[in-house]
């Protein structure tokens, strides 16, 4: 039996609830996640047009399109669906509309730019008592002029009725200033959804969430504190992706050690051990471990007062910089107590 193994043994997992794989058996789906989901669902049966689904890294955009095309492909009567999983930001307007025609399973018999938009047109007339969509995954690489107008040259593509073609994006926030400075392709959007970062109480559900679709016996299964789950949502600022690395780095350290408590000070040797150093991330950490420890005084050391600083320690007078002092004894601490 490998090592890991044995720390999942150790937490009673059937698998490791914090892969970094995209595991839709995994997905929390949270209150803004449902309801762009259905609002998708919305658009779509109504041939509204172009859909923009923005949202950081990590917060669960490429799932929603997966769930989005699971239930398309479930009843391919009713749609029909292209999808162009990660578009390269050198392609050409042509390359685009290869890609998307490609997709469609079509092969036009000529290589042109005026070929291609009419086998796609002829297609899409021949079925049009199907609802067909194109999806574009990663749509911020398209950033061209010309990528969004022929984006915007297919999906005028209609009968007096309705669009033959739907578009939905999904992309990253950044991709705001590339619509700005496209208003003739902006106007035409017909929704966009932008997904938030994760609550608080989010976060702790979403770790809740992941460790029961893992569990095989809860009276072995990790716990994370309330702290550590404050420390984990200052450090991610509400990212799932991020907190899932954290998480999974986290019961690393605590199987090496044999402990099924997940506390902030655990959490703290985490992010000291396994992050990126990052001034503005561990100053939002800093402050969670204030809030921690003014809530639970016990906590800020041995003998349930707070541990007297170094020798020659001038008190600062700013929270912030008492915070960030904080931090970093109690980071140094563990990782004195916890080094392999």
């Amino acid at each position: 039996m490998d090592d890991h193994q044995i720390r999942l043994d150790f937490f009673g997992l059937r698998a490791q609830p914090f892969a970094p794989t995209a595991d839709p058996v995994y997905f929390y789906a949270t209150r803004a996640h449902k309801e762009c989901l259905f609002r998708l669902w919305s658009t779509v049966d109504e041939r509204s047009g172009i859909v923009v689904i923005l949202g950081n890294y990590g917060t669960g955009k490429t799932t929603l399109l997966r769930k989005l095309l699971t239930g398309m492909r479930a009843d391919p009567d009713r749609y029909n669906t292209a999808v162009v999983a990660s578009p390269i930001p050198s392609w050409t307007s042509f390359a685009l509309l290869e890609s998307i025609v490609h997709h469609f399973g079509l092969a036009p018999s000529r290589r042109s730019f005026v070929a291609y938009m009419e086998d796609l047109n002829q297609y899409l007339l021949e079925h049009r008592e199907r609802i067909s969509t194109v999806i574009i995954d990663d749509a911020q690489n398209l950033n061209k002029r010309g990528q969004l107008e022929l984006l915007r040259l297919v999906q005028n593509l209609e009968t007096p009725q309705h669009k033959l073609l739907n578009l939905i994006l999904f992309a990253q926030l950044e991709w705001v200033q590339v619509l700005r400075a496209a208003p003739n392709f902006a106007q035409r959007i017909s929704m966009t959804y932008t997904l938030p970062p994760l609550s608080l109480g989010e976060t702790g559900e979403f770790i809740e969430f992941r460790l029961r679709q893992a569990r095989g016996d809860p009276d072995r299964a990790p716990v994370f504190d309330p702290g550590a789950i404050q420390v984990i949502h200052a450090y991610a600022d509400g990212n799932p992706r991020v907190i899932v690395t954290l998480c999974r780095n986290a019961l690393l350290v605590a199987g090496h050690i044999r402990n099924r408590r997940i506390s902030h000070e655990l959490m703290l040797h985490t992010i000291e051990r396994t992050t990126v150093p990052d001034p503005d991330k561990r100053a939002r950490v800093a402050m969670a471990v204030m809030d921690v420890i003014n809530a639970n005084p016990v906590t800020a050391g041995a003998d349930g007062q707070e541990a007297a600083p170094p020798a020659g320690y001038r008190r600062p007078r700013a929270q912030e910089e008492r915070a960030s002092w904080l931090l970093l004894r109690a980071a140094r601490a563990k990782q004195g107590s916890m080094s392999p």
